[in-house]
């Protein structure tokens, strides 16, 4: 199966330390280490966590511009120069500037973008911004993402979503779940996980802002601390809410019980010890972290929200879905979850679908076809 003369370009914003990112260097270096010649362009190389994670067989472009609204004059450069057939795209700014620029330049090119969220969920959260992006960046989106020629959805509930908003684009989508990072099934191959002892803590991983609600893990701690005065939570990850969480934390009267790890480049140990990992969010678009705990061995508690976690847990087996936004549910959840036994093999039988090697046969075919 042949791509454009076994040649791929990827575009995101930066190689910092999200999902979308390790997502698209985990891609990137699959198709590098296949034999295909990949072009990997960023707008800057602003915390660049993932930097060192990208194979040398990876030719990394850096546009050297802040921010998307202003890659236009560059990303037009590079286009110009390199003349790519398609792109694979990790951001719905960069897309929709992508479908402007054909548009107003007549260049050739098809466009395919990775739907990064729950798009309607993330439409109201751009309402909830400053002035760019509630008027500007969500009005592109509405009016020209439909545009794309195929859109890449996380998982099925990502899918309807979008095909409510744009029915149009119901033949021109696809579903290819997020892979799971390569550094992490190389240390699954290397390590017996039946040799890890669980240390007495509940783990949350993201980024410190309303989607991730990390409010509710620490009131739902609250109601169980005191049976477990061992028990503590961990919280990793960075953002603009990490006072208020800290004053959560207070108020609850847990001071000296949460620890806020801040962004850490390393998660593979908080993983591995934790007696389970804890998603909160009101929406996701495909919880990677789910995926990577279940993959080391820790099972997992989430809220039932839309969308992912549905599709990646099997109660009883790698962990369980609560009610959405159902602390009493949380609570419930979390002390089963404490109290039982979880078998590794039968963790690791329900990650089969994200394995990278699957994953990059759905993403190569997409690029091989012709729209």
């Amino acid at each position: 199966m042949k791509i454009d003369k076994d040649k791929i370009v990827l575009l995101i914003n930066s190689l910092a330390g999200g999902g979308a990112e390790g997502v698209c260097v985990s891609i990137a270096n699959s198709f590098a280490d296949k034999g295909y010649q990949v072009d990997l362009v960023i707008l800057n190389l602003n915390n660049e966590a993932y930097l060192d994670r990208l194979s040398k067989n990876v030719n990394l472009i850096v546009l050297n511009v802040n921010h998307a609204r202003y890659s236009s004059p560059s990303l037009l450069r590079y286009i110009y120069k390199n003349k790519p057939k398609k792109i694979l795209v990790f951001n719905y700014e960069l897309s929709v500037m992508l479908v402007i620029l054909r548009f107003l330049f007549r260049i050739k090119i098809k466009i395919i973008s990775r739907n990064i969220n729950t798009l309607s969920k993330k439409i109201i959260f751009l309402e909830q911004q400053n002035f760019w992006t509630k008027y500007v960046v969500k009005t592109l989106i509405k009016y020209f993402y439909n545009k794309i020629d195929h859109v890449v959805n996380q998982c099925h509930a990502m899918h309807d979503d979008l095909i409510k908003i744009y029915p149009q684009l119901y033949h021109k989508s696809s579903v290819i779940y997020n892979p799971v990072s390569n550094h992490i099934l190389d240390y699954v191959n290397l390590h017996d996980l039946h040799q890890i002892k669980k240390k007495d803590y509940l783990l949350c991983v993201g980024s410190l802002e309303k989607q991730k609600a990390f409010h509710y893990a620490i009131e739902a701690f609250a109601t169980i601390a005191n049976d477990f005065p061992k028990l503590r939570l961990k919280i990793l990850g960075q953002g603009s809410l990490e006072q208020e969480l800290k004053q959560k934390v207070i108020d609850y009267n847990l001071t000296g019980r949460v620890d806020f790890e801040g962004f850490q480049k390393d998660i593979i140990p908080y993983y591995l010890y934790a007696r389970a990992t804890v998603l909160t969010s009101i929406y996701e678009g495909f919880p990677n972290t789910l995926v990577e705990s279940i993959t080391l061995g820790t099972p997992v508690v989430s809220f039932d929200c839309p969308s992912g976690p549905r599709e990646i847990i099997k109660e009883g087996i790698n962990g369980y879905l609560v009610k959405y936004k159902d602390t009493v549910d949380l609570k419930k959840k979390l002390l089963t979850v404490i109290k039982n036994e979880f078998s590794v093999e039968k963790m690791s039988s329900t990650v089969e679908s994200f394995k990278l090697n699957k994953i990059n046969k759905h993403y190569e075919k997409i690029l091989s076809s012709s729209f």
